[in-house]
């Protein structure tokens, strides 16, 4: 069976996954109640109205989405490698493939990260009365934030030598994001955050490097973009945009390639930035590979 095809190895360690996963009974009922619970809550914090339109709190709530989903796809990831290291230095010895295991894990903890993602966004609907457009949005770039976070996760899994280790990486890959990621107006901060740039009209060369400043840019312009059938709510989150913009919150230069095609600059913004989210992925990915294959050959 080890010596299969890697496609049927793929299947083989998915089918796996999976079943280790359904074994961790508590830890799946924990992980699917802490979404709906941290949804709850942030939407109870940050409904200042009833009515969509006049909370000007909402950006707050798809802020703290996206925080809520770096915390999901770490905590999920962080410790997958380190607990199954003895057992796939072993399986490795005999035939098993490695990049098979790799990228079920990947793959599953992605498919619980969805359910997860799904859980937040239906209860973020009923409590903020978020129309259907903009809750399919919203739960694709939370999607995208969890599985970014998850091959940060796993890269902080590869090298960490211990639970400890990994456990202590985890607010220094979180807080970073919160205090970087857009919702604080950069130019409040100190002005050596900009390092070498010397444009304070854009965001500063350390928040460029960090995932949820993407996301959020990219989550608030494409809420303009599909709340186009609610004049109300288009101006309303338009009017965030403007604001966020005023304080060197948006990176994303007005004129560019996709702008002069005729598409809109908001429409620009969000692609854009999703792109940018995606290659964190991939470049994640391949990284905790190159580094798990490395330690367990080497091992």
């Amino acid at each position: 069976m080890f010596n299969n095809p890697i496609t049927t190895q793929i299947n083989y360690q998915l089918r796996r996954q999976f079943k280790i996963k359904s074994y961790e009974k508590l830890n799946l009922i924990v992980s699917f109640f802490i979404a709906p619970l941290l949804s709850f809550l942030s939407t109870y914090i940050f409904r200042a109205n009833d009515d969509l339109v006049q909370n000007s709190s909402y950006p707050n709530y798809l802020f703290f989405m996206l925080i809520s989903a770096i915390f999901f796809g770490l905590i999920s990831s962080v410790f997958e490698i380190i607990k199954d290291k003895n057992m796939v230095q072993r399986e490795y010895l005999g035939g098993v493939s490695i990049f098979g295991y790799y990228l079920s894990k990947y793959y599953v903890l992605s498919f619980f990260g969805l359910i997860q993602t799904l859980l937040y966004n239906l209860v973020g609907m009923l409590f903020l009365h978020i129309p259907w457009a903009l809750v399919a949005f919203n739960s694709v770039v939370m999607f995208f934030v969890i599985v970014v976070s998850i091959s940060f996760g796993l890269f902080v899994s590869s090298f960490a030598r211990n639970n400890m280790i990994a456990s202590n990486l985890i607010p220094v890959l979180i807080i970073p994001q919160i205090l970087l990621g857009g919702l604080i107006p950069y130019q409040d901060m100190d002005k050596s955050i900009y390092m070498w740039e010397e444009n304070f009209n854009k965001a500063p060369p350390i928040a460029q490097i960090m995932p949820v400043k993407y996301a959020y840019e990219a989550i608030v312009t494409g809420n303009v973009i599909f709340t186009t059938g609610n004049k109300e709510i288009n101006d309303q989150i338009a009017q965030m945009v403007d604001y966020l913009q005023d304080n060197q919150f948006m990176s994303m230069q007005t004129e560019s390639f996709l702008s002069k095609l005729g598409i809109s600059y908001f429409t620009d913004t969000w692609f854009v930035n999703l792109l940018i989210i995606l290659g964190f992925i991939l470049i994640t990915f391949t990284l905790g590979f190159a580094l798990f294959h490395r330690r367990i050959f080497h091992a």
